[in-house]
């Protein structure tokens, strides 16, 4: 006689599962079995009977394990494994309901197992909240031996051991987890250590066999450039179980893995998906050309590949950059845990291939850096606050003639030659870095000559500061200019000696020109006069052009001074003006002065400051058509640059106003410039050999005064320049 008791119903569930999280029950740790002996002796004592046993579920769903038995003889536990439906604990995890057999012999569903005699059995199923996770069963030998009050009395104890098993398992779950963190933490602190690529791979291949069982594991460096995944570390093993920690490293291969090339657009490559959409992907075993992507409610999107195996493929993201992709692949599916561990080691692997990177790309800064500091041809070097270098390049070793090792430490002031009697004028202004520092610009550059093994070598200089919050020093670039200086003073000796040699033959020539106007040699007509005029015009200007070439000879060699005395501007101005009238008048262009008659003399080198009139007005003359006008004048000023403790100093302000065709503000800044002319396109009819100008600059300041230009296209210019030694 058979008798059925439907104590839950459970229709609205699709599928059985396990417990999430649970290690297989074939491989149940020993406290949890531990906990299921004690359930099946108290079941036992309580229904007086020597046979209980407690089967649970299996990570699949689909299969029983016994796992803990009751024996009159004390005999171990067999883990009997059989299917849903099959015997009765299968028929009570197939139907959900408790089973009372009276007499086993008469019921097709008992499957003998032992040889344990049997005559009546209860088996009641185990829920956790609804979900079924095992059964619990008693038998005895004798027929009818059970009855509705065991039943309820074994219905009643499976609640409070299936909260035990329950217990047992989250207790184990927490301490899995935690045991999961510690060595999460263990192998970051191994993983940021490496900074070398082959390491690092080395290292996370290692991990990975630590935490995951796979067949087979590859790292995908991601190259930016061409967007491509490329396999550079490997490991296989058919070991179906994680290693053991000194059996990780075998078989790794570094920079030989197999494999091709992905490219990151490649629309049915597992890989390629994960590296594109930065998100985990995963494929089930023996589904041949599908792969999900997990999502947040644990469902996955359908894709198509190629393999039936199970694979895992990691994203190494860091700051939304991708590194590179951790593969695995082995023949049974990869669960929920599994996958959380590798986000966390990926989430680490990928931090530490950051760090890789930047360290490659210092490293090849730093090295990039070195060997631009070692090959520049100029002489560079650092100095400190404390005005000691701190290091110097092989260049700058060379131009002093000391080994670049020795100047290290070396003060400046000893370096520049400083501490010499004859040491250089500008030497102490070149070792104040102190100042270079608190004013945070660059100290203006300077040529000195330096004794360098008995020979004077002349050294171009220039000090930068370098702020920096922990330690600020000072960058001294230094070049040989000695060759320079040599050419320079060559060149200024031959334009001395020329404009000498032609200075003598041109006063001849201005002299007996003079005499033919006084009419010595005989009277002159009118168009004779005109004549030696114009001869005489063209004298002066060719006398003006040597003038100038042998002041800036002058002034290259050192050799300019000025001879001061108390001047009147109203004779200056008119002598300036009667060596150009001759051109003034030929052009048609009308020249006009407003200074007043009692206008305050000045002390002033005469001979250059009319040399400065006189380019200004040839300048005017030059870009000024023919029917314009030059205006001269002269006015008392006050000096704009004083300091407020100081009174204003007044100062002589000459200006030269033409009507001319103006000057472009881009051109303004260089006409002062040597040499330097104005495209023709810009100017008036002829241009200059571009030294009027920046004679007039030279002389103005070394008067201590200064120039300037008001200017715009088709507007003419204004020249003014300030003279100081006004005399009251």
């Amino acid at each position: 006689m058979t008798t059925n008791i439907s104590s839950r119903q459970n229709s609205g569930r699709e599928k059985l599962s396990s417990f999430e999280g649970m290690a297989p029950v074939a491989g149940a740790s020993r406290e949890l079995v531990d906990v299921l002996q004690k359930i099946v002796q108290n079941a036992g004592a309580l229904l007086d009977v020597n046979n209980c046993s407690v089967a649970l579920l299996d990570a699949g769903g689909s299969t029983l394990v016994t796992l803990a038995t009751l024996h009159k003889q004390g005999h171990r536990p067999r883990q009997t494994r059989f299917q849903k439906s099959e015997g009765v604990a299968g028929w009570v995890a197939e139907h959900h309901e408790p089973l009372v057999i009276n007499d086993v012999s008469l019921d097709p569903r008992f499957k003998r197992l032992g040889r344990t005699p049997i005559g009546s059995m209860v088996c009641v199923p185990l829920f956790d909240k609804e979900e079924f996770i095992g059964t619990l069963t008693a038998s005895s030998p004798d027929k009818a031996a059970f009855d509705g009050r065991e039943l309820r009395m074994l219905t009643i104890f499976s609640d409070q051991a299936v909260l035990a098993i329950v217990n047992e398992r989250q207790a184990e779950i927490a301490q899995r987890q935690a045991d999961q963190l510690e060595m999460l933490i263990s192998l970051s602190q191994g993983i940021t250590t490496h900074l070398e690529a082959g390491d690092l791979y080395r290292t996370i291949l290692v991990n990975v066999r630590r935490l995951v069982s796979a067949q087979h594991v590859v790292i995908y460096h991601h190259q930016h450039h061409s967007q491509a995944l490329r396999p550079v570390a490997e490991i296989s093993d058919d070991a179906s179980v994680a290693c053991l920690e000194e059996t990780c490293g075998a078989g790794i291969k570094i920079g030989e893995a197999q494999g091709e090339i992905i490219n990151i657009n490649h629309s049915t490559s597992l890989v390629a998906w994960a590296a594109m959409h930065r998100h985990p992907m995963l494929r089930a075993p023996g589904v041949g050309t599908q792969f999900s992507a997990p999502t947040q409610n644990g469902e996955g999107s359908a894709l198509e590949t190629g393999p039936a195996m199970a694979e895992m493929a990691i994203p190494l993201v860091s700051k939304e950059v991708l590194y590179g992709v951790l593969v695995l692949q082995r023949a049974t599916a990869f669960n929920s845990e599994e996958l959380r561990l590798m986000r966390n080691l990926g989430n680490m692997a990928a931090a530490a291939l950051e760090n890789v990177e930047l360290f490659y790309r210092v490293r090849a800064d730093q090295e990039q850096w070195r060997a631009i500091w070692d090959a520049s041809s100029d002489g560079v070097a650092l100095v400190g606050v404390d005005t000691c270098f701190i290091e110097a390049n092989p260049a700058f070793g060379q131009i002093f003639g000391i080994d670049p090792q020795q100047i290290a430490g070396m003060e400046c002031l000893e370096l520049f030659a400083c501490e010499d009697e004859d040491s250089h004028e500008a030497c102490r202004e070149l070792c104040l870095i102190h100042r270079a520092l608190q004013g945070q610009k660059s100290l203006p550059s300077i040529e000195v000559d330096i004794p360098v093994k008995g020979v004077s070598r002349s050294i171009g200089l220039s000090i930068t500061p370098v702020l920096l919050a922990n330690q600020p020093f000072c960058l001294v670039i230094a070049r040989d200019m000695t060759a320079i200086r040599d050419l320079t003073r060559m060149k200024a000796n031959f334009l001395s000696m020329i404009t000498h040699e032609l200075r003598s033959p041109i006063n001849a020539i201005n002299g007996y020109l003079d005499l033919v106007l006084t009419g010595i040699a005989g009277d002159l007509n009118t168009q004779q006069r005109e004549f030696v005029r114009r001869a005489r015009s063209g004298s002066e200007h060719l006398y003006a052009l040597v003038e100038d070439l042998l002041l800036v000879s002058r002034a290259d060699s050192g050799q300019l001074r000025l001879n001061r005395s108390v001047i009147g501007l109203q004779e200056l101005i008119a002598n300036s003006i009667e060596e150009l009238e001759l051109t003034a008048a030929d052009n048609g262009i009308e020249i006009t002065t407003t200074i007043p008659a009692d206008f305050s003399r000045v002390y002033a080198d005469g001979t250059r400051l009319q040399q400065v009139l006189r380019n200004l007005i040839s300048n005017a003359l030059r870009f000024t058509p023919s029917g314009g006008s030059i205006t001269i004048s002269a006015s008392v000023i006050e000096e704009e640059d004083t300091t407020p403790s100081t009174e204003p100093q007044k100062v002589v302000a000459l200006q030269v106003r033409d009507t001319g065709s103006g000057i472009a503000p881009e051109y303004q800044e260089r006409i002062f410039d040597r040499f330097y002319q104005i495209p023709l396109d810009h100017s008036g009819r002829t241009s200059g050999q571009g030294l009027g100008l920046a004679i007039v600059k030279m002389i103005v300041e070394l008067h201590g005064g200064h120039v300037s230009v008001e200017s715009a296209p088709g507007q003419g210019s204004t020249f003014t320049f300030t003279i100081p030694g006004l005399l009251s």
